[in-house]
């Protein structure tokens, strides 16, 4: 099967912390040929004093300066993340860079770009231990969920092993969407790859390859009434991998017992699974269901160590 470009977006800010990024994507991908990133920096806002225009010789220098100034650090900038690319094995002509006036959030500016460039995901680094910390740091979390509703975003924290992924699968076409997206992006590696459900009538953890589904634990779990309603979605994310080309034998289906805090139940079963990379299909809210799901979701991203998540709307 033909090897597909894929181009992420990676939003910058002159710090290291926002390139940290980049290492997981030379673990997951070794062959950095056909992956091509998008360098987008946001300048701070000028202000609304050298926005208006300038009505004599001092002042009109005086914004010359300024601008050359914002021009230089932006460069300086951009030079930086490209030569950490570069040194992490990307080629010069696959790095693309865009700087823009930031004229409302980091998060609404960022999926914006996204969703012009038609970018497979965006790529940000996890600055947040806790919920007070993400509020005074200015936690883009929230801003990146609000407003990336057709890009899918990819968090990283840690040192993350990709070697393995979870498709967290839910009974609603967030789930599908998500199983699409990691099929494409991993169908060229050589993760390992386990469609993850959480349930509460799971007596214990249930896993076996996509052709023993029928077999005799799992497939009897599946004729229970609860599992009805997961069984077509768990039986199409799995004709999603194999039309992207990923051969069973790297697919695990993998019933977990729900204990009634379904993220910290996924984020255990991972951490002791070895999994690193974690993907949610992540629906707004509508109704007590709706909350609980959305809930999971932040509290994945709000918990999750050493890992990505990858989170598809």
């Amino acid at each position: 099967m033909e090897t597909l470009q894929k181009c992420l977006l990676l939003p910058i800010d002159g710090s290291e912390e926002c390139l940290r990024p980049v290492l997981f994507l030379k673990r997951l991908y070794p062959d950095l040929r056909n992956i091509g990133v998008i360098l987008f920096y946001l300048r701070p806002p000028l202000s609304p004093f050298y926005q208006e225009k300038a009505d004599s010789v001092p002042l009109l220098e005086k914004r010359k300066e300024l601008f050359a100034a914002r021009e230089r650090s932006s460069r300086a900038i951009f030079e930086n993340a490209r030569r950490h690319l570069i040194r992490a094995g990307f080629s010069d002509e696959t790095v693309q860079e865009c700087a823009e006036e930031k004229q409302s959030s980091a998060g609404r500016h960022a999926c914006l770009l996204a969703d012009i460039r038609q970018v497979d995901a965006v790529l940000v680094q996890k600055r947040v231990s806790s919920s007070l910390e993400g509020f005074l740091r200015g936690d883009p979390t929230s801003d990146l969920l609000r407003h990336c509703l057709a890009s899918p975003i990819w968090f990283t924290e840690g040192q993350v092993n990709p070697d393995r992924a979870a498709i967290c699968v839910l009974n609603e076409d967030a789930s599908l969407r998500i199983a699409d997206h990691a099929a494409f992006m991993l169908a060229d590696t050589t993760v390992e790859i386990t469609l993850l459900h959480a349930s509460r009538t799971a007596p214990r953890m249930i896993s076996a390859h996509p052709a023993g589904m029928m077999g005799e634990e799992l497939g009897s779990w599946l004729k229970t009434q609860a599992a009805q309603v997961i069984e077509p979605f768990l039986t199409e994310s799995c004709q999603i991998l194999r039309a992207a080309g990923i051969d069973e034998s790297r697919v695990r289906v993998t019933i977990i017992p729900d204990k009634g805090n379904t993220a910290m139940e996924i984020l255990s079963h991972c951490r002791e699974q070895g999994i690193g990379i974690v993907a949610l299909g992540h629906s707004e809210p509508a109704g007590t269901w709706g909350f609980f799901k959305n809930s999971v979701t932040r509290k994945v991203l709000s918990e999750f160590k050493n890992m990505a998540v990858w989170v598809n709307q």
